[in-house]
């Protein structure tokens, strides 16, 4: 699946107008229609990289044609790339919580 069939079907799945996923990564409408249409074939990096956190997905992901869905490896990426973002006191909270779930999984 192309780079544009993939943000297609990534908008649509959010239910996001071309202008909202414009607005949400800083381009033009148009830009992100032509990117849609492969009119568009060589985003930047800061681009792919804004694209993919708003989808919630990796770059990786969005450039590899082989793939349609993203792996177990893309999701962990993108949760770990979430992880970062969080307040030291937060981490520590969803380490917690890991660590809980975890051990009710050992009581099974």
């Amino acid at each position: 699946m192309s780079l544009g069939a993939k943000l297609n079907t990534l908008r649509l799945r959010k239910a996001e107008s071309l202008q909202a996923t414009a607005d949400a990564v800083g381009i033009t409408k148009t830009h992100i229609w032509e990117l849609e249409k492969g009119k568009s074939s060589n985003p930047t990096a800061e681009l792919l990289a804004r694209l993919a956190a708003h989808f919630e997905v990796t770059v990786d992901f969005l450039l590899d044609a082989k793939r349609d869905t993203p792996s177990e490896k893309d999701e962990a990426a993108v949760f770990f790339r979430d992880l970062q973002l969080l307040s030291d006191k937060d981490r520590a909270t969803v380490k917690e919580m890991i660590r809980h779930f975890k051990s009710s999984q050992d009581d099974k």
